[in-house]
């Protein structure tokens, strides 16, 4: 039988994506913050960078006992990369192109949050509607 997962795929994605852009508000906030800093150099990350590089055509290794090692799959394969994402430097700050970031971050940020509350008022009323 198969396990049921009350949080599945989609919403460990959702919560690495808000891991990333919780990172890079943080950077953000620092190129902002250093702005008159001699030789300071703005920093970013990329989740979709993030991503590809998780995604990367791998060896896939066939099991054919149980005590074998379990393959990745890839949402393990996207939170391992999450969690050990690459900062680049991206040039001297620019406070424009810096508040551009910061505004577009925040509305990804509010559109996986409230896609994340429609996911859970869902599941809420599937156990709601159960009970009747």
């Amino acid at each position: 039988m198969a396990s049921v997962s009350l949080f599945d795929k989609v919403v460990n994605l959702m919560e690495d994506r808000l891991n990333i852009n919780s990172k890079r508000q943080e950077l953000i906030a620092s190129n902002i913050a250093n702005i008159d800093t001699p030789g300071y150099v703005a920093k970013d990350i990329s989740f979709e960078e993030t991503l590809q590089e998780a995604l990367k055509p791998r060896i896939h290794f066939i099991t054919t006992d149980e005590k074998h090692m379990k393959p990745e799959t890839p949402s393990e394969i996207v939170s391992k990369a999450v969690s050990n994402y690459k900062v680049k430097k991206t040039g001297p700050v620019d406070l424009e192109t810096e508040m551009a970031k910061l505004a577009r971050n925040n509305l990804e940020y509010q559109f996986i949050v409230t896609m994340l509350n429609k996911k859970f008022a869902l599941l809420k009323m599937a156990l709601t509607e159960g009970e009747k």
